[in-house]
Formats: structure tokens, C-alpha cells, sequence
């Protein structure tokens, strides 16, 4: 898996970091998140949303960051919308959306 590097580029892997919001202190970022399948997607230049291949980790585990790996396929877009959408009806975290652009290889 590649390492975190800025600027994306099309169609390579690419990893960030994130941290969420607590829904019941949104002042407060929520630590050890609880993440399950449908949470995060991805939308390419405007198309379907898709789950993510590979579920964002807890890293390092116990704290805050959630470490977010997009494969090559779903980074293969000139404009890949990121949304992590807490699926539970009793909401642990508060929705985030990132727009990524990327750059030519």
C-alpha cells in the first residue's frame, strides 16, 4: 500500500488521514470509531457511490485518526468524492465529505 503523498495522482493508490467528529460533542473528535460496511463510499467524476474496497483503520488503534486507503480503481477519476456516512440509527459519529482531485501520472 502506498505511503500518505500529496498531490493524488489518477489512477495510483492513495492514503490519508481523517479524524471524526463525536455526535454527542461535536467539539470533540470521537476516538476508536466503531466502522462497518456501507459507512464509506466513493463517487467517481460524478458517478454511483460505491463502498469503499477496503475499510478505513483505527491508526494507531485506541486514538482518533482512521486511516483511509483507496485503491487505484477508485482513485481513477479526475475528481473522487469521499463521504463517510455513519449508518447506525444512533449516531457514534457525525458525517464528513472530502472532494479529492487528482493529477495526471
Amino acid at each position: 500500500m502506498a505511503a500518505p503523498y500529496n498531490p493524488p495522482v489518477k489512477g495510483e493508490d492513495f492514503v490519508f488521514y481523517i479524524a471524526l467528529a463525536n455526535a454527542t460533542d461535536p467539539a470533540s473528535f470521537k476516538a476508536n470509531p466503531t466502522i462497518a460496511a456501507g459507512d464509506f463510499k466513493v463517487s467517481k467524476d460524478g458517478g454511483a457511490l460505491n463502498d469503499l474496497g477496503t475499510l478505513p483503520t483505527n491508526e494507531p488503534a485506541g486514538s482518533i485518526w482512521l486511516k483511509v486507503a483507496l485503491s487505484s480503481t477508485e482513485m481513477n477519476a479526475d475528481g473522487v468524492a469521499f463521504q463517510a456516512i455513519d449508518q447506525t440509527a444512533t449516531k457514534e459519529w457525525v458525517d464528513f465529505a472530502q472532494v479529492i482531485l487528482t493529477t495526471s501520472p
